[in-house]
């Protein structure tokens, strides 16, 4: 069972939504949650000629890299309340965890507070694209293409996805999975740590729930980039002996890796990409309860954003040029007048 927050929606939220019902002139608002309140932040007009799913391709313009929100959408289809309304609920792989787990247990007050009639669809993304016109239409594909269920079924459902509680009749939230690991993902960071091999990659088992080992290589550090999924999140530990200043360290570089649809890559589905992301302090404590201790932590959307200058960069960031300080000229000294001889 998902539990509230308590946050509550503002008057001039409930006014404006209110005023978008009533006059059907606009396509969005955007809501944050601003000193524990739920706060209308930007709005936008239905586009002049255009349809909902036009207007859909819009939406990335309204979300942030790092901030959750929630959009207020209004599609042309009508129901008894008139415009029918969707939630989208943004949770970025990069928010922090408080924030997640503060948009995840508050997103039925909003609902709730602006008239859960309103809204016939519920949807949960960790990137823009799982809210555009393709997006979108993913989402009701699958709708369709799940069974009948009953109210408190979709209910759970929607949790699920969105990534409040996640597993059978557990209740692990949003703010940290612990999936129990399999001894073969222990034993390889195990031997990596001792020396037996340099990378080590971790996967999750949706269906087990579990983590899981994916691979065990000896790789110099030019390949780890090639190691990176393209289609999959997964998790990495490399072992990093190298010399620096004249001292032999032995670093361990700790990378997600979270593909979301650009630069080539294919978005994994959201669920997947959230049980990814609320298990990244799971696997921080598998490292450190053998002992290790990850030098430098990574996120990482393709293996591109890994290579060889990137790490010795987050290892050993640059130093910083002293700037002198400008020296300002002496002026005349103030003692007794020089004597000045006058050629004969």
């Amino acid at each position: 069972m998902s539990h509230s927050s308590g946050i509550s929606v503002t008057q001039s939220l409930t006014e404006e939504f209110g005023e978008a019902v009533q006059s059907q002139g606009t396509r969005l608002i955007k809501v944050q949650i601003v000193d524990e309140q739920l706060v209308p932040i930007k709005s936008m007009p239905v586009t002049s000629g255009a349809t909902y799913e036009d207007d859909l391709e819009k939406i990335h313009t309204y979300l942030d890299l790092t901030v959750p929100s929630y959009i207020l959408f209004r599609l042309d289809e009508k129901n008894a309340t008139g415009f029918a309304w969707v939630i989208m609920c943004y949770v970025p792989d990069k928010a922090s965890v408080k924030d997640k787990m503060k948009y995840a247990s508050t997103r039925s007050n909003l609902k709730k507070q602006l008239g859960g009639n309103y809204f016939i669809h519920e949807i949960f993304g960790t990137v823009p694209g799982d809210f555009n016109k393709k997006g979108y239409k993913a989402f009701i594909d699958m709708q369709l293409s799940e069974s009948p269920l009953t109210h408190t079924e979709r209910q759970t459902a929607a949790e699920k996805e969105g990534g409040v509680f996640v597993g059978g009749s557990s209740t692990a939230y949003i703010h940290g999975v612990a999936f129990p690991v399999e001894t073969a993902a222990t034993d390889a960071i195990k031997g990596l740590l001792s020396g037996q091999h340099t990378y080590v990659q971790l996967a999750i088992e949706a269906e087990k729930e579990k983590i899981i080992l994916a691979g065990v290589k000896n790789i110099a550090i030019d390949e780890l980039g090639a190691q990176v999924p393209r289609d999959n999140p997964r998790f990495h530990f490399f072992r990093y002996d190298h010399d620096h200043e004249g001292e032999q360290l032995k670093s361990i570089v700790s990378i997600y890796s979270c593909p979301d649809g650009s630069e080539d890559t294919i978005s994994a589905p959201v669920r997947l990409r959230m049980l990814y992301s609320s298990s990244k302090a799971n696997i921080e404590n598998v490292l450190s309860s053998l002992g290790g201790k990850a030098s430098v932590k990574l996120e990482v959307n393709a293996g591109s954003e890994v290579n060889e200058e990137i790490i010795n960069n987050e290892l050993h960031p640059p130093k910083e040029e002293t700037k002198k300080a400008f020296s300002k000229p002496k002026g005349p000294t103030r003692g007794g007048k020089r004597l000045i001889k006058e050629g004969k």
